[in-house]
């Protein structure tokens, strides 16, 4: 199956462990056709550039408590046909992307979204909805 190519943007402050324990679910992705643009501030950035992934992250330093702005920075650095946001402090399922992006083929289809479970991994927070 041919993928889509996707740009997932990471915005992450003050949270370098949530960035890791993220990251290191985006390296477990079942998706062939994908990058990872991180938007960060200097302690997230700096988890970056130490982690096995460095050489294939973008890292966008940005340092103010505006993720509107930092999500904004992470699409113009984007390259993908597709762009996915993901939370600092989320974990993807393997087959994340697949699900996110299978909608998308679709012409009338402009947007799409996840389920997202809950801290206790059992409720969730967000669930389908249509426009």
């Amino acid at each position: 199956m041919t993928h889509v190519p996707v740009s997932v943007v990471v915005v992450s402050r003050d949270r370098p462990d949530a960035l890791r324990r993220c990251l290191t679910g985006i390296a477990q992705l079942q998706y062939s056709a994908f990058e990872i643009v991180v938007v960060a501030d200097a302690s997230g950035c700096a988890a970056v550039a130490a982690s096995p992934w460095a050489a294939d992250i973008r890292i966008v330093e940005f340092d103010r408590p505006n993720i509107s702005e930092a999500r904004n920075l992470g699409i113009s650095h984007a390259a993908g046909d597709i762009v996915a946001f993901i939370d600092d402090d989320a974990v993807p399922e393997p087959s994340w992307l697949n699900q996110l992006v299978a909608p998308m083929v679709r012409p009338q289809v402009g947007a799409v979204g996840g389920f997202v479970r809950g801290r206790n991994g059992i409720s969730f927070q967000w669930m389908a909805r249509s426009v």
